[in-house]
């Protein structure tokens, strides 16, 4: 009788995500590749906090199958299914929908301020840049690929002043297409009303988990955090990526400037040298009441830098979680 082949012992290279020929804008196979060594840690992480995707906390209820993965070092062995090894000749673990015990809901802020940045800038800075929303893109889908690849089940909500649009949550590689897809159709929308949005978007997250808010915050912080304090009194995990342009942490190296609100249309002209020092003020109080505010309700706070590559800062806040 034919003996299977040895299990994988370290985490394979990921291939690029397809959906038939099509290659994503923001998973393509070069980032897919700056992902791979996330895969084992976020997985450790998870199953820390959320005592194992493979322990059901309905005891007694018979679990529903949904879906297969592929094998991933550290799976139990016992959890392989050998009948689809034998029609694939590859290792094969079955998802079940009481086993999955993590739900992911990412919310990404498409208002009209998180366009700031992107090619329409590129005739004013020195550099090629991001827009924040573009950022933010990256960022939602290497997260959401981590998530499914490990058998978590992801949602994604888009929003300005309003939820533009959702999908619900899921762990299957079609499941991560249509995210995509999503991310890939956006761009900049209204104004900002984030908590206003996370109240609508309450019904939306029935099952509790992990909410993962990507937005500049430009809000009142005293009303954000009071819509969020609806998912900590239902138990939900919260984390803050607070996305800031480079030229909103230090202003662009221009002789004058025409500064634009995004939002309102309203303008101010003035040389960024002379403003820089206030400027720098009140964006740290900002940023520092946030934090707090953040901090005083165990929510996770991550203040992010489109200078720093998007998976440098997910591989940074994975070991960091590692360490709590």
């Amino acid at each position: 009788m034919a003996q299977p082949p040895p299990l994988p012992v370290k985490a394979p290279t990921p291939k690029g995500v397809r959906s038939g020929a099509r290659e994503w804008k923001y998973l393509s196979p070069d980032e897919l590749r700056s992902l791979k060594n996330l895969l084992f840690a976020a997985r450790l992480i998870v199953e820390g906090a959320y005592a194992g995707r493979h322990k059901s906390p309905y005891k007694g209820s018979a679990a529903e199958f949904v879906d297969y993965r592929e094998y991933y070092p550290g799976d139990e062995i016992r959890s392989i299914d050998w009948k689809a090894y034998a029609r694939t000749d590859r290792y094969f673990v079955k998802l079940f929908e009481r086993e999955t015990d993590l739900n992911c809901h990412i919310l990404v802020d498409r208002s009209a301020s998180m366009g700031y940045g992107g090619k329409e800038f590129n005739a004013f800075f020195p550099t090629k840049e991001l827009s924040k929303l573009e950022y933010a893109s990256y960022l939602a889908a290497a997260l959401a690929y981590v998530m499914i690849k490990q058998g978590d089940r992801v949602s994604l909500t888009l929003f300005d002043e309003k939820v533009n649009a959702h999908v619900a949550p899921g762990s299957t590689f079609p499941h991560l297409y249509s995210i995509l897809n999503v991310l890939e159709k956006q761009r900049p929308g209204r104004k900002t009303s984030v908590s206003q949005v996370l109240r609508d978007a309450y019904a939306l997250h029935r099952r509790r988990g992990l909410l993962v808010l990507v937005s500049d915050l430009l809000d009142e912080p005293e009303s954000i955090f009071q819509a969020l304090d609806m998912y900590r009194h239902r138990r939900f995990e919260i984390i803050l990526f607070h996305v800031l342009h480079r030229y909103e942490v230090d202003l662009p190296p221009l002789d004058s400037v025409n500064f634009i609100d995004a939002e309102t249309g309203e303008t101010v002209t003035s040389r960024p040298a002379d403003i820089a020092e206030a400027y720098k003020k009140q964006l740290n109080a900002f940023i520092n009441g946030m934090a707090s505010s953040a901090r005083a309700r165990n929510i996770d706070y991550n203040l992010v830098n489109t200078a720093t590559p998007y998976h440098d800062v997910l591989q940074k806040y994975l070991l960091r979680r590692s360490t709590l």
